[in-house]
């Protein structure tokens, strides 16, 4: 995932037929890179950006399911957005976290995800990265309002993005909460940076 989140690969979930997160009333960013959505989207699902900097973004249907989805099948699937070749619903499990809203299908999903841990370094990482996600959603007031995760997937995504800070030993126990919120966000700053630095490398 934190290679995904850097744009170095795609998402490879084994969904095996599952279309949960194409049928649970997610609204899709859609980048600039995101042509074909842009072009094949019908009106009536597409919101354009009201400021600059923003995404366009493409609404679902009164039902819940995307006005890209015919018969259980993506029309738009070679050039799906990016959103959707990264999303992956493991990340809550991973994290501990349930999906926000009612998605039922999803948190079925991610209930039923189980992890093979190799050795002690794999269950440290995956035991870092669940208390990660804890201190993120505990402590969310304290985070400044432009960085704080107002959702479980955004809580997710921050915890991927700085789990390594609560591998033993790389936090002193004594850390004021304050100083750790401080620490998380700077490390989230690396990483982001990381991340635009690859965007330009493969511009």
């Amino acid at each position: 995932m934190r290679a995904v989140l850097r744009g170095e690969q795609e998402a490879d979930v084994p969904c095996d037929g599952c279309v949960g997160c194409c049928i649970s009333s997610y609204p899709i960013p859609l980048r600039p890179s995101d042509a074909v959505a842009l072009a094949r989207v019908p009106d009536q699902f597409l919101q354009w950006p009201a400021r600059v900097g923003e995404l366009a973004r493409m609404n679902f249907r009164d039902d819940g399911t995307c006005p890209m989805l015919e018969g259980e099948r993506c029309t738009i699937y070679a050039d799906r957005p990016r959103t959707c070749r990264d999303y992956d619903c493991r990340i809550y499990a991973a994290t501990g976290l349930a999906p926000d809203g009612n998605r039922p299908v999803i948190q079925q999903r991610v209930r039923e995800w189980r992890f093979d841990m190799a050795d002690a370094e794999e269950q440290a990482q995956a035991a870092a990265l669940s208390e990660a996600a804890q201190f993120i959603r505990a402590n969310a007031a304290r985070f400044p309002a432009s960085a704080r995760a107002h959702s479980a997937t955004a809580v997710a995504v921050l915890a991927v993005k700085t789990w390594p800070l609560f591998l033993p030993g790389r936090t002193p126990a004594a850390s004021a909460t304050a100083d750790l919120v401080q620490r998380l966000l700077e490390e989230a700053q690396r990483f982001d940076s990381r991340d635009r630095q690859g965007d330009v490398a493969s511009a």
